[in-house]
């Protein structure tokens, strides 16, 4: 285990194992998050756009709203709905923590007009006047910058969310938004490195990027501001995330969110929520790993009909980051195969790891690692049965996200890749939440 994984858990540790934690549940990818704020000693809990409308925040000392699912800020907002996007502004005035990533924290920001005026759910859960580098005119708010790795330099060194971090560092970036030198603002971006891909060139055209226009803009990559008695903490990239293909192996930018947490102020005292682990669910679950094991291995070669204008992602091309995410994907799955024989059943503490359905509202967000076993499963049996000569052309980075293999299977971290990257990380929380062997799913830093 490195160093500075080690100095990151013990600097958050005993402060977190007090603090109670909530994930958004209802539209992003929370697993990232889970499973660090787990692997430091806390007890991350889900909380639902419809509890949030019902007041249940006051339950919480903070609220981590992660990067977005298919519609990104749109798909987070909606089923919060105006009351829930009032309360939500409340309890950060009376004293809550909003933490976000990527999508989620766009939304206290205050948006491009087009954006503001397509989604007036925003307007109601804006709490601060800063504006992205790369804010934009569109539903979607922002000119992504790409996808990959960035380095940054610790500006201003004496910025809490900077504490424990060397000089430069990488960070994962996933198309969100960067900050401009404002009061408040740390991490300067410095450049991309070759593990990045600029937006552009996933769309195949040439000219300056937007990731050159925010260096030159002196971007940066982390806010925080005072709300009434709480307070925002944004990145506009992403801490939480690792730095391979399936966003797996963390890397000393989590340290960031280590930080963030140490910010938050306890106010209340984490409650142990137990359920059900039962034999016939891990049966079911070890099943579906292997089936779905193998429906990779059986398509792993249809990377041969992936045309030249395949977009790329992460540094990789089209072809490498197919071939490099199946692969992790299928080494992930082997050794959940390994771990889920030895999981204990009955009354255990966050049973809702291993097994939680997804309500009806929501854009991906957080379900059970039964439930994402299952959707990725579906999505490679969705790829398998698709001739390549019914592939479709691409027509965007994302526009084919539901219907080409590409997609549903290895391109981003809503594919069944993605997925079975939440199952493994939620499988390593579960075990962490009830003092059990960690299960030797993924390296926990690159």
């Amino acid at each position: 285990m490195s160093d500075w994984w080690k100095q990151a858990r013990d600097h958050v540790q005993p402060h977190l194992s007090s603090l109670r934690v909530g994930v958004y549940a209802s539209g992003g990818a929370p697993s990232h998050h889970i499973g660090l704020v787990a692997l430091w000693g806390g007890k991350p809990k889900p909380i639902y756009a419809d509890q949030i409308a019902a007041g249940t925040l006051a339950e919480f000392d903070s609220v981590i709203f992660p990067g977005g699912g298919l519609l990104a800020m749109a798909g987070q907002l909606t089923p919060m709905g105006k009351t829930g996007a009032n309360n939500l502004r409340r309890w950060v005035e009376e004293g809550g923590t909003y933490i976000g990533s990527c999508a989620g924290s766009c939304h206290p920001l205050r948006m491009s007009d087009p954006y503001r005026e397509a989604l007036p759910l925003a307007v109601q859960i804006e709490m601060c006047d800063l504006t992205p580098v790369n804010a934009a005119a569109g539903d979607w708010g922002l000119d992504s910058p790409g996808t990959g790795r960035i380095k940054i330099e610790v500006i201003p060194s004496n910025h809490p969310l900077m504490e424990g971090l060397e000089s430069t560092f990488d960070i994962v970036h996933y198309n969100g938004p960067l900050f401009p030198p404002n009061q408040g603002t740390a991490g300067k971006v410095l450049e991309a490195t070759k593990d990045f891909t600029p937006f552009e060139k996933s769309l195949g055209v040439e000219g300056e990027t937007t990731i050159s226009r925010a260096v030159k803009a002196n971007a940066h990559v982390a806010y925080r501001q005072q709300i009434g008695h709480g307070q925002i903490i944004l990145f506009g990239s992403h801490p939480e995330f690792g730095a391979s293909a399936l966003q797996l192996g963390w890397i000393p930018a989590s340290r960031m969110l280590a930080n963030a947490l140490r910010l938050v102020p306890v106010r209340g005292t984490p409650i142990p929520v137990q359920g059900e682990v039962s034999l016939g669910g891990l049966e079911r679950s070890l099943e579906t790993a292997r089936q779905l094991r193998q429906t990779l291995s059986n398509i792993i070669s249809l990377g041969e009909h992936l045309p030249q204008n395949t977009p790329p992602f992460l540094g990789y091309s089209g072809l490498a980051l197919w071939n490099a995410a199946i692969i992790e994907s299928i080494q992930v799955l082997e050794r959940l195969e390994e771990w889920l024989p030895t999981c204990p059943t009955g009354r255990l503490e966050a049973a809702y790891l291993l097994d939680r359905e997804a309500k009806p509202d929501q854009d991906f967000g957080f379900v059970g690692m039964s439930q994402l076993l299952e959707r990725a499963l579906e999505m490679a049996c969705q790829a398998e049965t698709k001739p390549p000569n019914q592939w479709p052309a691409f027509t965007g980075p994302y526009n084919e996200f539901l219907s080409h293999p590409y997609h549903l299977v290895a391109a981003v971290y809503l594919s069944a890749g993605g997925l079975i990257a939440g199952a493994a990380l939620q499988a390593a929380a579960f075990a962490a939440q009830n003092g059990l062997k960690a299960p030797n799913l993924f390296p926990l830093t690159a």
